[in-house]
Order: structure tokens, then C-alpha cells, then sequence
């Protein structure tokens, strides 16, 4: 990342009411998008994506998770209030970071630009301005 670049993010939180962090990632319905714009360090919830959940009675396979990624696409961090080893694996290997953080999306927030993990955990910009 070079330090002159404006870096945009988005966040997708696991949450039913866009407020609470409050969906196992493989059993969430609905993620909200946020928009983190590093300069400012400002962020805002910009959509929400409805998804299949990637899980069904516990179990999963690939192309669940794949159809939430594609959902998805475009995010640099999922958030969720749970999330398995297996598809904590195969998110990561993806490129995208992955936090448990059972929260409201306001505080995840904080925390997430308080510590700038971005730069921790070397986030991939899927957008530039």
C-alpha cells in the first residue's frame, strides 16, 4: 500500500437488523456493507446484500461459501459474531480478513479503525480513489 493513496474498504458485517454484529457467518442472511475511508477514517453503512446462508444444519460445503463470497464481492474484512475454523480458512485464503466480533456494527467500527487493521492484518483495497 503506498502511504499516498486514498484506500476505501468495505466491511461486511453479519448482523438481521443492520445494528448488531448477531449472525454466525455461515448462517447469516444478510450482511451490511460499510465504507471505510482511511483518510478520514470515517465510515458508513453503504448496502445490504441478502445471501443464501453458506451453512445448512451445520453443514457446508464450498460453493455455499463461494455463493456468500460472491454476494459479497468486493469486501476486504467479513465480521461476524461466529465464525468456524473451516470457513475462517477458505475466507482467508480468498484474501479477505476475517474478525469475530459479537458487538454492535458501531463499535466494531471503532475498534476496526482504532487499531487500523487494515494495516495490521494487510488488507486488500478492492477500491481506490
Amino acid at each position: 500500500m503506498d502511504n499516498g493513496d486514498i484506500m476505501i474498504y468495505q466491511i461486511a458485517f453479519a448482523s438481521s437488523d443492520g445494528v448488531n454484529i448477531d449472525r454466525h457467518f455461515g448462517a447469516a442472511e444478510k450482511f451490511y456493507i460499510a465504507q471505510l475511508d482511511t483518510e478520514k477514517l470515517d465510515c458508513d453503512i453503504v448496502a445490504q446484500k441478502e445471501v443464501l446462508p453458506a451453512c445448512n444444519g451445520g453443514s457446508h460445503d464450498k460453493s455455499g461459501f463461494d455463493n456468500v463470497l460472491e454476494a459479497l464481492e468486493g469486501v476486504s474484512a467479513v465480521v461476524a459474531q461466529r465464525i468456524g475454523y473451516g470457513a475462517r480458512e477458505y475466507v482467508a485464503h480468498k484474501g479477505i480478513a476475517v474478525y469475530q466480533m459479537p458487538l454492535q456494527i458501531e463499535q466494531a467500527l471503532c475498534l476496526l479503525m482504532e487499531e487500523k487493521q487494515w494495516e495490521v492484518d494487510k488488507w486488500l483495497s478492492h477500491m481506490k480513489n
